[in-house]
């Protein structure tokens, strides 16, 4: 870079110590742009008062005193690009900062700012006279100098990889906006009861508002196994809501009566310390949900637990609409010897694609209740559909039980009670 062209842009503008020393930004490390500015500054201060002539808006060198030459120095009106932000805004803002962050507990945060346009149009008019080489933007500065002020009146760290709040700062309108992280926390539940679903069923009918239909509830269940967990730590973290990720889900009718892994989200929580043991104790309170497992643990995790495809096994006590013949019941063995067909349920169509699934049967195991009532442990591939591999489905999946015995399902009670997770989380 040329010192004319800055000589340039300083013939008729006044620019603050930051924002002239952000024109060489990129000219050595160990320093501030406000040093840099200054270091520029009296430079050019010393070669006037050494008898050079330099034209240059005088207010450019308010403040210095001149041994040398004799000349008026002004009190400058405004930076052209910062409008003068860093010497009598920043701290202001910091403070308003501060304030908002009161209530919120976090050990690292991130700035972010817009700044307003006319500071962007002036940036880019200097670039056009100067060249950009050596040049750093003036949202990048604003980001780090807010960031040092935020450390120092807070003690918190400035981070810019997973913070727990950012804060994103509109000079246009001064207003400040918090985004804070999600707190995640694994664990493994069981549910003991039939008739509530895994996650919180809004009311198709008014979207959760409360309607006739839902009877003012804006759900179509009274509790989920969501809920249930989510209770204590929405308490205690104060966050707005929950989201939660289970591997797989079992049936509104079946239990799971073996620890199936989750990860719930606690969304813009305001607290991030507690201990889970206490939580998890007062989770199994509870007669319908069981937890054990509870930690922190990040959002990465929530992709394995939707990904991970394992095995799970099934007892379903099925009743028969006619008496079992017991000489068929060795033909079972069919299912674990060829795939299972299955196109999407019709209990699901109206949410799922209609397509077509190959899945297999790893074991099959039967005992005979009464003369029409029988009981299956059934191993089956992830992906499975249970209910239907028993009932057939009306022939939408083949081979099926219903299909094998010659005898049409009346009714199934079904559990998982094994899901096989070893060695995989």
């Amino acid at each position: 870079m040329k010192i004319e062209k800055i000589l340039e842009v300083l013939k008729q503008n006044y620019l603050c110590n930051h924002c002239l020393g952000r024109l060489i930004a990129n000219l050595l490390s160990g320093l501030t742009n406000e040093e840099r500015g200054k270091i520029l500054r009296y430079y050019l201060a010393f070669l006037i008062d050494s008898g050079e002539k330099i034209d240059i808006k005088l207010s450019n060198f308010y403040g210095m005193k001149f041994r040398n030459v004799k000349i008026k120095v002004e009190k400058p009106e405004r930076c052209i690009v910062c409008n003068n932000f860093f010497e009598k805004k920043i701290d202001e803002i910091a403070k308003k900062i501060v304030k908002k962050l009161k209530e919120i507990e976090f050990e690292s945060f991130l700035i972010g700012s817009i700044p307003t346009d006319e500071m962007l149009r002036s940036e880019e008019k200097l670039w056009e006279k100067i060249g950009t080489e050596y040049v750093e933007t003036i949202k990048s500065e604003l980001n780090r100098e807010l960031g040092k002020k935020i450390e120092k009146l807070m003690n918190k760290k400035f981070s810019r990889e997973n913070p727990d709040v950012t804060i994103v700062v509109n000079l246009t309108n001064n207003s400040i906006r918090l985004q804070i992280r999600s707190l995640y926390i694994f664990g493994r539940y069981k549910k003991l009861v039939r008739g509530i679903p895994q996650s919180k069923w809004k009311c198709p009918k008014c979207g959760g508002k409360g309607c006739v239909y839902c009877k003012g509830t804006g759900k179509l269940y009274p509790t989920s196994v969501q809920e249930i967990i989510e209770k204590p730590l929405l308490k205690v973290s104060k966050a707005k809501k929950s989201k939660f990720s289970g591997m797989g889900r079992e049936d509104i009718d079946a239990r799971c009566l073996d620890y199936r892994p989750f990860v719930i989200e606690l969304v813009k929580p305001l607290r991030r310390k507690f201990k889970l043991k206490e939580l998890q104790r007062q989770i199994n309170k509870s007669k319908k949900v069981k937890v054990k497992d509870l930690k922190f643990t990040n959002k990465l995790l929530i992709r394995k637990i939707k990904t991970e495809r394992v095995d799970k096994t099934y007892l379903a006590e099925v009743t028969f609409t006619k008496p079992i013949e017991n000489k068929k019941l060795k033909d079972l063995k069919q299912l674990v010897q060829m795939p299972v067909v299955q196109k999407t349920p019709t209990r699901v169509l109206h949410r799922r694609a209609n397509k077509i699934r190959r899945r297999s049967v790893r074991e099959i195991k039967w005992k005979v209740i009464s003369s029409r009532k029988l009981q299956l442990k059934i191993r089956g591939e992830s992906g499975l559909y249970i209910k239907e591999l028993i009932t057939g489905d009306n022939g939408r999946t083949k081979p099926n039980v219903a299909e094998i015995l010659n005898n049409k399902v009346k009714k199934i009670k079904l559990d998982v009670i094994k899901i096989h997770t070893k060695g995989v989380i």
